[in-house]
């Protein structure tokens, strides 16, 4: 029985980072458009374009290795929550795109814990 929960919790670990690699490509083409179509058509005030510009590039950094460490999912979520929340001009789509990345992190990260739990039980076990 432990046996099977290892195999599917790791498999689905695995499909939600392979489902994540193309929604994250998605994902960050579509940000910067919107960010692109945001500077061209709202005032925003002094610096706030070039602070969320570097903080969406601080985010990109930091996704991207996101398949190979799972620390650095917390980081991550909190970048796409000042996404979410906190940036200047929010485009309903932009709650959209947010809100499924971070679905994806919560699964992700929970799936992971779940693998790490029965692979320890496993070792402590047998």
């Amino acid at each position: 029985m432990s046996k099977v929960m290892n195999v599917n919790s790791s498999l689905a670990y695995e499909i939600l980072l392979y489902l994540n690699s193309f929604y994250l490509g998605m994902f960050f083409v579509c940000e910067v458009a919107m960010g692109i179509l945001k500077a061209c058509n709202a005032n925003y005030p002094e610096n706030a374009l070039m602070t969320e510009a570097g903080i969406f590039g601080l985010l990109c950094l930091v996704e991207v290795p996101v398949f190979f460490s799972i620390l650095l999912t917390i980081p991550s979520a909190v970048g796409v929550c000042y996404f979410l929340i906190y940036q200047t001009y929010i485009l309903r789509l932009e709650y959209i795109w947010c809100s499924v990345m971070l679905i994806f992190q919560a699964l992700e990260l929970a799936f992971a814990i779940l693998f790490i739990f029965t692979v320890c039980k496993n070792h402590q076990g047998g």
